[in-house]
């Protein structure tokens, strides 16, 4: 927290000024005063302030913890002005900081069975001491942290102080909850829009911990009297014997005033807008119960809030939602589209399954099925494959199927990949550009199927722009491929050794790997330098790092495929010497 003004008067001065202009640092200036005269006479006239910057000074205060020393007769003057002006709105916000006033903690003791003679431990709720005193207190600054440190008169540091005794605490809530039941008994109708700000203002912080659920004693009177796992009290509730927090269900006090029309879309909005996740889930509870009674006519599109929830638990319940709508078959495609974006994958299965049902491919053009088919999560890339191989797709068309070469789901890139090659690739239709982007692509499913096309006698096979591309592949595993077919390079076209040094190199280089495609590149290194001696400078280098291998078996394959070089080309025997200075050459006649 920030560290308290230099002294009460320039604080009292400065909220004067702040309130007198409307300043946006009024809240902050305010929480720092301490006088309990001065906030007592400052809420009268603070309530009867008739701008709206003063009202909404009002709920930005009540956003706030109730922690300020000596606010307890600000507070306390502001609520029973909102009480008696009948203000539903800051009444719900005075019902939802009060419940949060009351925070139990966890214990343990010790417990002495004088039967078994045995001690066992056992955990309770406790009362914290947390109460800061209605006397002005102390409240020193931190040098080094800034930290606000509240001092009872006794010296006593106060630990996340809250105001008003436990005995007040519980009666101003009761208080405020009376004020929302005696509104359900008399005006049942206006009910619902009337808690529905109570609710919003709950969030997950608040209810964090099992204790913190059970201390929001006016929460789950609104939302689950009726439900038999809880034992209401006037002070706190407890579960039954035996029951858990799991199996809350949604049993509101006045249930029959969530039965209307107004009311179900007040609670879609709470689903959607609700900070809290209990409150969310109590929200999608109750609306399938009063679903069939209230007869709401949602519109399709305001399902896309709760689709493109954060929650998943949201987006699913949206799914359901939009899966049993009467007008989705109405929906244009861009906001299907729009919808098959959502990040959760089991929404995201329900929702293609509407769309099949409810879209006919026609509807599509072949970009936005190409779009559905490069997509990342896979029931959306199924479904985007289905509506292509249901397409009728005219030759012309087929170089825009070179798209799916960014197809990003593994799951269904190399059928993609597959399905589109027996078109691009038929020798009728084939072009170099669009099939080089499949061996080119980032999704190694897409590269395999594009490898797999190409040694299956395509029209690519034969082509020595391809292979002179694949020979500047930046990907490991075609290097390793390529090097696997060098031996039947006879039969492939004609690739030069100054194109192939990079793969061999590469492969070479491999360090963190071996395998059968290194003993090759040796092979093949060795072979063109006997078929070209003229490739030897550029060559011989490469074939060194097979020579220098920390392996065993690169290392003799090297160091074969050198003395294989200098019998069959002696005349490159100085350029060897030069290359590998470590090797000892001893002439056959010596020997002998």
């Amino acid at each position: 927290m920030p560290p308290a003004l230099p002294n009460e008067r320039a604080s009292l001065l400065l909220v004067e000024e702040c309130f007198a202009g409307a300043d946006a640092r009024f809240v902050e200036a305010l929480r720092q005063v301490s006088s309990p005269k001065f906030l007592a006479a400052f809420a009268d006239r603070w309530k009867k302030d008739a701008r709206p910057w003063a009202r909404q000074q009002l709920f930005a205060y009540l956003d706030q913890p109730l922690d300020g020393p000596g606010h307890q007769p600000l507070v306390k003057r502001l609520f029973k002005d909102a009480e008696a002006r009948r203000d539903d709105a800051l009444m719900a916000a005075f019902l939802a900081a009060f419940d949060t006033l009351v925070r139990r903690v966890r214990r343990s003791r010790w417990h002495w069975d004088r039967a078994t003679r045995t001690a066992a431990e056992e955990e309770y709720l406790a009362t914290p001491h947390d109460v800061l005193p209605r006397d002005p207190v102390q409240v020193l600054v931190h040098p080094k942290t800034g930290e606000r440190v509240v001092v009872a008169k006794t010296g006593r540091r106060i630990r996340s102080g809250r105001l008003f005794s436990h005995r007040t605490r519980h009666y101003l809530r009761r208080r405020a909850w009376r004020y929302f039941r005696w509104l359900g008994y008399a005006r049942p109708a206006d009910y619902p829009a009337a808690i529905v700000p109570v609710l919003r203002r709950y969030h997950d912080a608040d209810l964090a911990k099992g204790e913190a659920i059970l201390d929001s004693w006016a929460l789950l009177n609104v939302c689950f009297r009726g439900c038999d796992a809880l034992e209401f009290h006037s002070v706190h509730l407890r579960l039954r014997p035996g029951r858990t927090l799991t199996e809350l269900r949604a049993a509101p006090r006045f249930p029959t005033a969530w039965e209307t029309p107004a009311a179900a879309k007040l609670l879609l909005g709470l689903v959607a807008q609700a900070p809290a996740q209990l409150v969310r889930l109590w929200a999608m509870d109750l609306f399938r119960q009063v679903r069939a009674k209230a007869a709401l006519e949602i519109p399709a599109e305001d399902l896309l809030g709760l689709l493109d929830h954060a929650d998943e638990r949201v987006q699913q319940f949206g799914a359901d939602l939009f899966e049993s709508h009467p007008g989705v078959d109405k929906l244009p495609v861009t906001t299907w589209l729009r919808l098959l974006g959502t990040r959760n994958l089991t929404a995201l299965a329900t929702l293609c399954s509407a769309f099949s049902k409810h879209v006919s491919g026609e509807r599509l053009t072949l970009a936005q099925c190409l779009e559905l088919a490069r997509a990342q999560p896979v029931p959306v890339a199924r479904l985007g494959q289905s509506l292509l191989a249901a397409r009728p797709i005219p030759p012309a068309e087929y170089p825009s199927l070179g798209a799916l070469a960014e197809a990003r789901c593994p799951a269904v890139a190399g059928e993609l990949a597959t399905w589109a090659l027996a078109r691009l690739g038929a020798r009728e239709h084939y072009e170099v550009e669009a099939v080089s982007r499949f061996l080119d692509s980032l999704e190694p499913a897409t590269r395999e199927a594009a490898w797999t096309w190409l040694l299956a006698g395509s029209a690519g096979y034969d082509d020595p722009v391809l292979w002179s591309r694949l020979a500047e592949t930046p990907f490991d595993d075609l290097k390793l491929k390529l090097v696997d077919r060098l031996a039947l390079r006879v039969k492939l076209p004609t690739l030069s050794a100054d194109q192939l040094a990079p793969i061999w190199c590469a492969v070479l280089l491999g360090v963190h790997r071996g395998g059968r495609q290194k003993l090759k590149a040796v092979r093949d290194l060795a072979e063109a330098i006997v078929d070209n001696p003229a490739q030897a400078v550029p060559l011989l280098p490469v074939l060194s790092v097979a020579v220098r291998s920390v392996r065993g078996p690169e290392q003799r394959a090297g160091l074969a495929a050198v003395m294989s070089v200098v019998a069959r080309r002696p005349e490159l025997a100085v350029q060897v010497r030069a290359r590998l200075p470590e090797l000892s050459f001893v002439d056959a006649e010596v020997v002998a």
